[in-house]
């Protein structure tokens, strides 16, 4: 067995990270998760993490075993989890290698611009929840692989196949093949959410909270969907956070209610 490299865990920036091309998975369910779809690198753990860590490696990955403290120096931020898991970073593969997902599937959701990871993960946790096909990446969403996005998608980012789009041109490849691009937005023109059931092949597009969609990405877009909300005197919620949006449109629109 190969010796663990404590070069893997230092100074965790997801920037250093994908050019070495490595990802970082935190906790025993991500790790375990993780490994089942990417080439394992090693284990660092707590005392206390250690048989969960065999459990994962199963003598085949390096572990080493250092206190709480240790890890959060090598590591630069308090490290709570009990185990960090290194392993080989997988290549995203873009809109174009997508052909099989393009003609079989039903669902996909668009991304365009989702920086936050948080938001990113919990979308892509929801959306393979959910019986969701696959998700498409925009060039300014957060990284995928990125230790926060594993985390809050509990790493479901290898549940459902993402591929990656640098502009609102190569959306046509879905236009030209029966998808339709619905868009979220804040309308009182915009359809309710029930209307994504009678869509068959739909391509749900979502913008970051500040931002929402360029005017470039809406005019690919054939219709607009948008979620009925409270109206306060005073203007304390103008909007959902994205995440909770994309879980209420994702439900509505899941396979399983297609009636189109």
């Amino acid at each position: 067995m190969a010796e663990l490299d404590l070069a893997w865990f230092a100074e965790l920036k997801d920037r250093e990270l994908r050019k070495e091309r490595i990802i970082i998975a935190e906790g025993r369910l991500v790790a375990e998760r993780t490994a089942a779809f990417c080439d394992a690198l090693g284990i660092l753990c707590v005392p206390a993490a250690l048989e969960d860590a065999e459990a994962i490696s199963r003598g085949t990955i390096p572990i080493q075993v250092l206190s709480e403290a240790e890890i959060s120096k090598l590591a630069g931020y308090p490290f709570h989890r009990g185990l960090l898991f290194a392993a080989r970073r997988p290549e995203l593969q873009p809109l174009s290698e997508a052909g099989t997902l393009v003609a079989s599937g039903q669902r996909l959701v668009v991304l365009p611009q989702i920086t936050d990871p948080e938001n990113l993960g919990a979308i892509i946790r929801t959306a393979a929840a959910l019986g969701w096909d696959g998700i498409l990446l925009g060039p300014r969403s957060a990284d995928p692989y990125s230790r926060r996005v594993l985390r809050c998608s509990m790493a479901a980012v290898f549940a459902l196949p993402i591929y990656t789009f640098h502009g609102a041109g190569e959306l046509e490849l879905l236009a030209s093949t029966g998808w339709e691009l619905w868009a979220a937005m804040l309308s009182p023109d915009s359809c309710s959410p029930e209307s994504l059931r009678q869509v068959k092949k739909l391509a749900l597009m979502l913008g970051n909270e500040r931002f929402g969609l360029s005017q470039e990405m809406l005019n690919r877009s054939c219709a607009q969907v948008t979620i009925p909300q409270r109206r306060f005197e005073v203007d304390a919620v103008d909007s959902l956070n994205v995440a909770a949006a994309a879980a209420i449109l994702l439900w509505e629109g899941r396979p399983g209610l297609i009636s189109g």
